[in-house]
């Protein structure tokens, strides 16, 4: 069974699949980075104070949702600090 965490964008519900997450990483207080996959591609994030939390609130979803069981849910909500938003997120490969 597949789990996945949501991301609340000002585009609307994101549901990224927790395997396919390698790690984040935040750019700077509006660019971040979701690596997926076998690493040739990630989601690039748009944001406002990314580097207030967003890695650390990605990790604790990633977390919940290996310690969660499928009558626990397969949707594990990304809760993120007070001031950090996110815009958008646009899958990129890497150069």
């Amino acid at each position: 069974m597949s789990f996945y965490i949501l991301l609340d964008t000002d585009e609307g519900e994101m549901q990224i699949n927790a395997s396919q997450i390698l790690y984040s990483e935040v750019d700077t207080s509006s660019e971040a980075k979701i690596h997926l996959g076998d690493g040739s591609h990630h989601l690039a994030v748009a944001g406002t104070n990314l580097t207030d939390g967003f890695a650390d609130a990605i990790n604790v979803a990633l977390q919940n949702a290996a310690k969660s069981s499928v009558g626990q849910g397969v949707v594990i909500p990304v809760v993120l600090p007070s001031g950090v938003s996110v815009q958008s997120l646009t899958v990129t490969l890497l150069p």
